[in-house]
């Protein structure tokens, strides 16, 4: 039986707003259907150590596709891309641009936008994993929403590398590459009923093979996403909450 995915519909209200950019979406009853929280290097992931991964795994390969779904309003993929620049120079280039995708219209909006309100905290994180390099990728600017404390706009140098579209992941599978592909889907398959978390990981399961990697979060594995991803036929690596498909599956 085919499990249909969650019906997000744009024209429901929001709740109220939490800062940056975590928004609470909610149904007309005011029954919440999923958050658009998001923030820069996302502190869930080694990012250091994932990087260093996709260097050693992709060692061979030509081109790698990156494709974020659910990227709320872009911070999340912005993140991996100067990250990758940052560390692998040149080599950065077979796995840009990112393909960054989100059910949600105003995030997708916000994305294309280009100005992604932050807090402090973000500017921290950014020179962090760059070596004191966001004045490289973003000029700053003044907030209007009040609940920020910054804005950051990406530059061209960056800008270029960040792709976005709205999409849902569940219309999107069947177009997904085959191979050399690292997926994240991270910090919402709890907004799924169970059944639909288990249809996805088989329907992604049946799509990609062991050379692609699929990126999860601290959130989902709280919903027990890892074991579902197990029980279809991947395993986690070396990295947290990164799996790929187990080669005899």
């Amino acid at each position: 039986m085919k499990i249909n995915p969650v019906n997000f519909n744009n024209s429901y209200p929001a709740c109220p707003a939490f800062k940056g950019n975590q928004r609470s979406i909610c149904d007309k009853s005011g029954k919440l259907l999923y958050r658009t929280t998001t923030y820069f290097f996302r502190d869930d992931l080694d990012w250091n150590a994932f990087v260093r991964y996709l260097n050693f795994k992709y060692q061979n390969a030509d081109k790698v596709s990156i494709i974020n779904h659910v990227c709320s309003n872009g911070q999340e993929p912005y993140s991996l891309a100067v990250k990758l620049i940052h560390s692998l120079k040149s080599g950065a280039e077979k796995f840009l641009p990112i393909i960054a995708k989100d059910i949600d219209e105003k995030n997708i909006l916000s994305a294309q936008n280009g100005r992604m309100g932050i807090q402090l905290g973000d500017i921290y994180r950014i020179n962090y994993y760059t070596g004191d390099n966001l004045s490289k990728y973003f000029t700053t600017g003044k907030a209007v929403n009040p609940d920020n404390d910054l804005v950051l706009i990406p530059k061209p140098n960056i800008k270029d590398k960040v792709i976005f579209s709205q999409s849902d992941i569940f219309n999107d599978i069947s177009t997904l590459p085959d191979e050399n592909m690292i997926l994240l889907c991270r910090n919402f398959w709890p907004y799924l009923e169970i059944p639909q978390r288990k249809n996805l990981a088989k329907q992604l399961s049946e799509k990609i093979n062991s050379s692609s990697l699929l990126v999860i979060g601290d959130y989902d594995e709280r919903a027990d996403v890892g074991e579902i991803l197990y029980d279809n036929g991947f395993k986690e690596t070396a990295i947290r909450y990164v799996y790929t498909k187990h080669p005899y599956t």
